[in-house]
């Protein structure tokens, strides 16, 4: 690899790096796990009562719930958006371009890549990897609170 090509390489790095550390900042891990064990709870009460034909009022009410608790997750969600959209298009149209316009395109597994096309794969790549290392983590870190996505103190006495 050329020098420029290990920089565009670091830019990704750096980028993957702060999109990461940016949802970790605005996005609450534990409550977004509460969040999704809350979600599963509804919809697998949903899923028993509509199998024991129960009224359609109380079908309306439990989905009510869980799109409420649907759309405050993807809230949660979108938020880091705010931040790593803008900086995506500010490194994507003004400083890749200024200084990595004379990088030649690299060659990737057979495939010949624009520097543009380039640093979005890599950094999608790492982002992905670095994601669900840390998704790792937090799933060791809560495992004693949380059993496959339902809470276990709190999900016999919500029903």
């Amino acid at each position: 690899m050329l020098p420029m090509q290990i920089e565009l390489l670091g830019l990704a790095v750096v980028y993957s790096l702060l999109l990461v550390l940016f949802q970790r900042i605005l996005i609450n891990v534990d409550k977004m796990y509460e969040l999704r064990a809350h979600m599963n709870k509804h919809q697998k009460h949903l899923m028993e009562l509509s199998k024991n034909n129960a009224s359609k009022e109380e079908i309306a009410e439990k989905q009510k719930m869980l799109m409420a608790a649907s759309s405050e997750s993807m809230r949660m969600q979108l938020k880091p958006m705010a931040v790593t959209l803008p900086l995506y298009a500010l490194l994507y149209y003004f400083v890749l371009p200024t200084y990595f316009n004379a990088v030649p395109n690299l060659s990737l597994l057979g495939f010949s890549l624009s520097y543009r096309l380039a640093f979005i794969v890599f950094s999608i790549i790492l982002t992905l990897v670095l994601q669900q290392l840390i998704s790792l983590y937090d799933r060791r870190r809560l495992r004693d609170k949380y059993n496959f996505g339902l809470m276990q103190p709190s999900f016999k006495n919500e029903q």
